[in-house]
């Protein structure tokens, strides 16, 4: 019996081997190489390795005919490791904050079909707001989507708004893309956000942005609290101890502040 999962593309499983075939040893390779080491014919080699030419996959030296990786790969890879150094930086400061404050934090990233939760230090609270490492959220609903959205660029932002059908989740939840555009002007404005029981109607988040050396906005870190033990009291000292702690992540990823308001990040649209 086969082992492979129920959804297997064959097609895309031969592209994967065929881009594994490239090693710090074997960097270039012809087509017959490549025939050789997949046991494929030529034809079929040549239109798999032509389909990822011409996304960026492959690169095709047009003299020596030699195959080697292409820049996409690399820019993919800088994305992971960009990931991997911001989770790594950034854990410290979730432990930090839920020991002091004892509420669940999170490390959110931005991804095109959705932010993701990239870390989490857990509440020690009997009561607390669930949430699970890799769960992709929507971007109408929750607090650090809707931070991401609001401090990305223009251009990719007015992507998500318009290419989108938003899901109502409580009765709080904000599905019209005006509605959207508005709250994100606010959002910028304070330069964090707290949303209330849009996503969970038992929740409330608050969330503060993540800025890099190019002033973009990498990811947020947020508290999510049960809304049965918040007030507006607590919810001023979670968001200064956010505010503080993204200030600093900011820095060490190179971040470099136009306006220093007591340690809140003020980025330019």
């Amino acid at each position: 019996m086969s082992s492979r999962p129920t959804y297997y593309l064959e097609s895309v499983g031969r592209a994967i081997q065929l881009l594994d075939c490239f090693t710090r040893d074997t960097p270039e390779l012809r087509l017959t190489d490549l025939s050789n080491k997949l046991e494929m014919s030529k034809a079929q080699v040549l239109r798999i390795a032509s389909t990822l030419e011409m996304s960026g996959y492959l690169l095709r030296d047009p003299q020596t005919k030699r195959y080697r990786l292409g820049i996409r790969l690399f820019q993919l890879g800088m994305l992971v490791q960009q990931q991997l150094d911001l989770r790594r930086i950034v854990h410290p400061y979730l432990e930090d904050l839920v020991a002091r404050a004892d509420e669940s934090a999170r490390l959110i990233v931005p991804d095109d079909d959705g932010p993701i939760c990239l870390d989490l230090v857990e509440s020690h609270q009997g009561t607390r707001v669930f949430a699970q490492l890799g769960q992709r959220m929507p971007w109408n609903a929750g607090t650090s989507p809707k931070l991401i959205l609001a401090f990305m660029p223009e251009e990719r932002r007015e992507r998500i708004l318009t290419r989108n059908r938003f899901e109502r989740y409580t009765e709080r939840t904000v599905t019209d893309p005006d509605a959207l555009r508005e709250e994100t002007r606010e959002i910028r404005r304070l330069g964090y956000h707290i949303g209330r029981r849009d996503l969970d109607q038992d929740a409330t988040g608050i969330s503060a942005p993540l800025f890099d050396h190019e002033e973009q906005i990498v990811g947020t870190i947020n508290f999510s609290v049960p809304v049965s033990r918040i007030s507006e009291a607590r919810i001023e000292q979670l968001v200064r101890m956010l505010l503080d702690a993204a200030h600093e992540v900011s820095l060490q990823l190179g971040y470099q502040p136009a306006v220093d308001h007591g340690h809140a990040i003020v980025a330019n649209d």
